[in-house]
């Protein structure tokens, strides 16, 4: 007999497709970000904006709350390998998607001190086409000391983008921990997954006293 949904899993089930959704538009998004016609892409709109950062804005942001949301509720399933096996994909794909922004915001600082035409450029620099990104960053910052500023604090948000998935991820799968807000201490560290910890409250429960004590020694 086919085991029926709980109220929880459902939302669960819901919140899943909502984030593949989010991500599966952010992927659009980005595969149009490099499309010059408009008429060739999927979202004509998107194509036409002239600077090449407000298309990569709308990516980052779109990205993110895709991977945020799946994450997020990766954690909250209470079957461990499945827990486990979508924060490991979620956490995989995170990394790998955010890889070439942090070497755009590593790269660009060669780039910016000394901006070469596309002719000139190598292979990678080439395809992430670093002229435009450079360009992008002028013509909203100039190229004074704003710009090196912003391009600053770029390369620190890229690394956190890459550094806080890794982080929470590995705490997930390899001790059932997370990041989050402590109910004593200092107010933000290192917790147990709400829902293990939720588990183990329900499991100690259902103990004996004998058997409690008996966990406990």
């Amino acid at each position: 007999m086919k085991r029926q949904l709980k109220k929880n899993e459902k939302v669960q089930i819901g919140l899943l497709s909502l984030a593949c959704a989010i991500i599966v538009l952010g992927i659009l998004f980005l595969v149009n970000a490099m499309q010059e016609n408009p008429e060739d892409g999927f979202f004509p709109a998107f194509c036409e904006l002239d600077n090449i950062l407000a298309k990569y804005i709308i990516v980052i942001l779109t990205m993110a709350c895709g991977i945020m949301l799946f994450s997020n509720v990766a954690v909250t399933i209470e079957q461990k390998k499945l827990r486990n096996g979508l924060t490991i994909g979620i956490t995989a794909f995170s990394t790998v998607l955010t890889l070439p922004l942090v070497y755009v915001f590593v790269a660009v600082f060669p780039y910016a001190a000394d901006p070469v035409p596309f002719e000139q450029l190598n292979t990678v620099d080439a395809v992430m086409r670093m002229d435009r990104i450079y360009e992008g960053f002028v013509a909203w910052f100039g190229d004074g000391g704003l710009m090196w500023a912003v391009l600053a604090v770029m390369l620190v948000l890229s690394l956190v983008f890459i550094t806080f998935p890794l982080l929470t991820g590995i705490l997930a799968v390899k001790n059932e921990q997370t990041l989050g807000f402590k109910k004593e201490g200092f107010p933000f560290g290192v917790i147990t997954l709400p829902v293990v910890e939720k588990m183990r409250a329900a499991q100690a429960e259902t103990l004996s006293p004998a058997a409690e004590g008996e966990l406990n020694e």
